[in-house]
């Protein structure tokens, strides 16, 4: 292979590569515990650190990804407090009844794996 085929090849590679990741949406995964402690990333945290990171999502065209722990009890204030201000950011919220966001929750109330 000649110096210049490397050299393309290895171009084309980074051009898709970058291509990808400006294609992907960036994505927060928010879990609710049953007891009400808030996580974002996998990392606790509160109300008020939480919501500059969703207006931060919003200007970057992000969304949630949304994990309730005990979905059949009543929520958690906390959880309902979370909703309000991903829905006051106008996010996209996919939910996931499975906490490590493996399904989403279709428009029937049903789990189905993620694509």
């Amino acid at each position: 292979m000649t110096r210049f085929t490397r050299i393309a090849s290895a171009a084309l590679v980074l051009v898709f590569t970058f291509h990808l990741v400006a294609d992907s949406r960036k994505v927060l995964k928010i879990a609710i515990t049953a007891s009400g402690q808030i996580s974002a990333d996998g990392r606790p945290t509160t109300l008020e650190a939480l919501i500059p990171m969703l207006r931060e999502l919003a200007k970057n065209k992000g969304e949630v990804w949304y994990y309730r722990q005990a979905p059949e009890a009543d929520p958690h204030p906390n959880a309902m407090k979370v909703l309000k201000a991903i829905v006051d950011q106008n996010l996209p919220v996919r939910l996931a009844t499975k906490p490590d966001y493996s399904d989403s929750v279709d428009d029937k109330g049903r789990s189905v794996p993620r694509k």
